[in-house]
């Protein structure tokens, strides 16, 4: 997949507060392509989580279209959709969904489904090392802190990473070392993979970056 296009969105039952923002890309077209990297700044109440959601396909409930290349997100069935979470498009929720009662090395391999792979073990490792968790590897996820969490998600994200990888405030209990961190580990990911990249934030980030800035 080489571009996820927004033509019109709005959705359907409740007004983002940013709406009447020019600078809004609600109600425009805007088109996010693969080998890019955009962060979206969402105020509280702009409607940000609903329409990371949406550009997953977890939900019709807006007007206008959201198109995987030229394809309507609506035309396409659960299994296709299904489908292309597997290598296209994966969004890294704000509530993180973690499985509590699994280990953090168990969780992050619920993403290569299980797989044995060296290749996915040295990333997991060196992923792990990066933003300073490898010592929770074998630690169930309910008995971690949440910005500890927070940090095996991101790594869950990158160890099979999608085309197109979607973060909805990722980095929402970590402190800003972490953060740069976390942001370098995926900016670095995604440039050696050739995928685009979109943050959903309700603030810019505390360091500098060449995204591209758009604003819900």
């Amino acid at each position: 997949m080489n571009s996820i296009t927004l033509h019109h969105v709005i959705p359907k039952f409740f007004i983002p507060k940013t709406l009447d923002n020019s600078q809004s890309i609600w109600k425009k077209v805007s088109t996010f392509k693969k080998g890019h990297f955009y962060i979206i700044i969402a105020p509280s109440g702009s409607g940000k989580s609903t329409l990371a959601n949406a550009v997953l396909g977890n939900h019709f409930e807006y007007e206008g279209s959201i198109l995987y290349d030229n394809l309507d997100l609506k035309s396409l069935s659960i299994e296709q959709i299904v489908n292309y979470r597997k290598n296209e498009v994966q969004l890294l929720f704000q509530d993180i969904r973690l499985i509590n009662d699994l280990t953090i090395r168990e969780n992050i391999a619920l993403r290569v489904f299980n797989k044995k792979n060296d290749l996915f073990e040295t990333k997991l490792l060196a992923y792990a090392q990066h933003l300073g968790i490898s010592h929770l590897l074998e630690k169930k996820a309910k008995n971690c802190s949440y910005g500890e969490r927070q940090r095996a998600a991101i790594v869950r994200s990158l160890i099979h990473p999608a085309e197109f990888l979607i973060y909805d405030e990722c980095f929402s209990h970590l402190d800003v070392e972490n953060k740069e961190k976390a942001f370098q580990l995926i900016n670095k990911v995604a440039i050696e993979e050739g995928s685009a990249v979109l943050f959903f934030e309700l603030n810019d980030f505390p360091f500098s970056h060449d995204y591209n800035q758009l604003n819900l």
